[in-house]
């Protein structure tokens, strides 16, 4: 069963976010292109440490930007790219260890992919491929 909604903590304040609409999905993916000027393909090709650690940002900012407005309202975030790398991280933290695990799980089962959780197979992999006759 696909997990809809997700209550996570910055801090000391619960949040709740909404699994993204398909708007919502597109979205977070052109704020990513967005945020990195078209580069994100490549800053994650980089093998860079530092570039790792800012698309960690972008996605978090991509995330709660577009997901849970309220954590920006909360916090009276008007632009999160103006923010002092000091002041994301508990943002980012958040992101990765709360957001990030359950968004990519909710993700694999609507694909229909079974993330490395135990070895139960897809139903696909689990399918009679005999010829009916």
């Amino acid at each position: 069963m696909i997990e809809r909604q997700k209550k996570f903590s910055i801090g000391e304040k619960t949040f709740t976010a909404q699994f993204p609409n398909v708007g919502q999905l597109i979205d977070l993916e052109s704020l990513k292109q967005a945020l990195t000027n078209n580069r994100y393909g490549v800053m994650a090709a980089s093998g860079v440490a530092s570039m790792y650690y800012a698309l960690d940002m972008v996605d978090a900012i991509a995330f709660l930007q577009v997901c849970v407005p309220s954590v920006a309202k909360y916090y009276d975030i008007k632009n999160y790219t103006a923010l002092a790398p000091e002041d994301i991280k508990d943002l980012v933290e958040a992101y990765q260890k709360e957001l990030k695990p359950w968004f990519d799980k909710v993700m694999a089962e609507l694909k229909g992919i079974k993330l490395n959780d135990g070895g139960d197979k897809t139903e696909e992999e689990g399918a009679d491929s005999g010829e009916e006759g």
